[in-house]
């Protein structure tokens, strides 16, 4: 079973990820935490 991740994003985040066609997020800024994934959407809007 494949398990669907969310991560909260914001404008700026979610504007480079419509640029690269929804494909791939952009590098963490060195200030943001370490990638951890949402398993739920509700907690990640």
């Amino acid at each position: 079973m494949k398990a669907k991740l969310f991560r909260p994003i914001g404008i700026g985040e979610y504007k480079l990820i419509r640029e690269s066609d929804y494909k791939a997020f952009p590098p963490r800024l060195e200030w943001q935490p370490i990638f951890y994934p949402v398993t739920n959407q509700a907690y990640a809007e």
